[in-house]
């Protein structure tokens, strides 16, 4: 069996069975977003206000749910769901399919694995989720063969899909983590080379980016970002192709972003979405929330993946090839950063930075042809392998508590409490100079690995004898 086979499986396994022992389901915008799926099965429509008046939430685990802040009427007098409807239609087959399942099992035989009809119905609509995430580890290992010998492939992608966030979102019925396939589906396409990509493959990535903004409308910037990479990236194929091809792949990117907010204006009277009018945005937080984002003890990036650390070593080893990637990435990092809410809610860590994740590996794998990056990379690489065990064991460890402490580096003995106490807890008061501080200190710590790792020529890749872009910006 290839490495492009068993990675995604055992990456399936592993959160499969974490899943198993005891973690939070159906919570957070969760339900939500299944309330309108089942909506969508039972009546055919969006308008959930008598599936919460009817307690549907009950059918997929989530007895006495209520629509709190999660629905508005529209111009028309229906109360649909302020999330948008993307991830929600996606899901709708697979609950459907879900639910007759859950119904002809009798009762006993899911109580006596702790299950009920509704928590067997999220399980599977949740495993249906966690396949579609272990497609994406397979996209980025298959993309990242193209250019560097396989094992720095594998350990890239590896090290991706069993950190956090990626790791710790596949599970979950989020939109991130279906946008962060579509990222991972854009990375295979921009490692193929120019005699692989096909009418047909590029077609179907860029449809994929396209429909990213009815996942959520913010991402309607990751599409832009993406879009300018792949343009950058494939420039000479796309000015061979005739003038129809390349008009249908503009069309893919930009109909469907055009069609939601359509959508958007004739259901609710602008092109805000429900959330959109009233989203607390602000410039005066993005210093707090920008250093949150990335390192607070509980909520940040490299709270729980340390491995991050490694990156902007890594992007400046690679920047020649991969500087574009910055463009897609500060336009899902600011307005995150901005949000009032920038830690997410009650989610795993570093929720609103899952979908560029996967962008991440390129970067990451380039710059590790260098043998002198790779055992520099080994310790930080063994201690994350350490915090993703833990919290197999315990998942209920990847949701922060909000009290200033990191359950989990707690946990893991000498250097685990020294790393958390170097982290600043932004949500809970530390100043911004706590948080700049850590900056600095990662900014000289880059300065002196990108030093160390360029006293030695990359290492050379077996993966083709075919020129590749990275090659050729080297």
């Amino acid at each position: 069996m290839t490495s492009t086979r068993w990675l995604p499986i055992l990456f399936f396994l592993f959160v499969w069975t974490l899943t198993t022992h005891g973690k939070y389901s159906v919570s957070g915008d969760e339900p939500h977003y299944l309330m309108v799926a089942h909506s969508l099965v039972a009546d055919g429509d969006l308008d959930v206000a008598n599936n919460y008046r009817n307690n549907d939430g009950r059918r997929f685990g989530h007895d006495g749910l209520t629509p709190e802040q999660h629905v508005r009427a529209t111009l028309g007098g229906a109360a649909w769901s302020v999330h948008d409807p993307g991830l929600s239609i996606l899901i709708a087959p697979i609950y459907a399919a879900a639910a007759r399942l859950a119904s002809v099992i009798p009762g006993a035989v899911l109580a006596r694995v702790r299950q009920s009809r509704g928590l067997f119905t999220y399980s599977l609509v949740s495993l249906s989720v966690l396949a579609l995430a272990a497609w994406g580890v397979s996209l980025v290992l298959s993309g990242l063969l193209h250019f560097v010998e396989p094992r720095v492939a594998v350990l890239v992608a590896a090290t991706m899909a069993f950190s956090p966030p990626f790791m710790s979102h596949a599970f979950l019925v989020f939109p991130d983590t279906v946008a962060a396939v579509v990222c991972c589906a854009v990375v295979w396409l921009l490692c193929l080379r120019p005699g692989e990509l096909t009418g047909r493959r590029v077609m179907l990535t860029t449809l994929g980016v396209g429909l990213l903004p009815w996942l959520h409308r913010k991402y309607a910037l990751l599409l832009v970002g993406l879009a300018i990479v792949i343009a950058h990236r494939h420039w000479p194929w796309l000015d061979r192709q005739r003038p129809g091809v390349n008009v249908t792949i503009l069309g893919l990117v930009v109909l469907p972003a055009v069609g939601l907010f359509a959508w958007t204006w004739m259901a609710w009277g602008h092109l805000g979405g429900p959330q959109g009018a009233a989203m607390p945005l602000a410039v005066r937080g993005m210093p707090a929330g920008s250093l949150g984002l990335l390192f607070d003890r509980e909520h940040g990036l490299v709270s729980y993946a340390p491995v991050f650390l490694l990156l902007p070593a890594c992007w400046m080893l690679a920047w020649r090839a991969h500087w574009t990637l910055v463009v897609p990435v500060l336009l899902v990092f600011l307005p995150a950063a901005a949000f009032l809410e920038w830690f997410a809610g009650f989610s795993p860590a570093a929720r609103y930075l899952v979908p560029v994740v996967p962008l991440l590996a390129l970067p990451a794998a380039l710059a590790l042809r260098s043998r002198a990056l790779r055992w520099i990379a080994l310790p930080v690489v063994l201690f994350q392998a350490a915090i993703s065990a833990y919290v197999w064991q315990f998942p209920r460890t990847l949701w922060p508590r909000a009290t200033g402490s990191n359950q989990v580096l707690e946990a893991i003995p000498v250097i685990g409490p020294l790393y958390s106490q170097a982290l600043p807890s932004m949500r809970t008061g530390d100043s911004i100079t706590q948080g700049l501080l850590t900056a600095a200190g990662l900014a000289l710590a880059t300065a002196l690995v990108v030093l160390v790792a360029r006293k030695r020529r990359p290492a050379p890749t077996s993966a083709s004898s075919t020129a590749h872009p990275d090659d050729m910006r080297r």
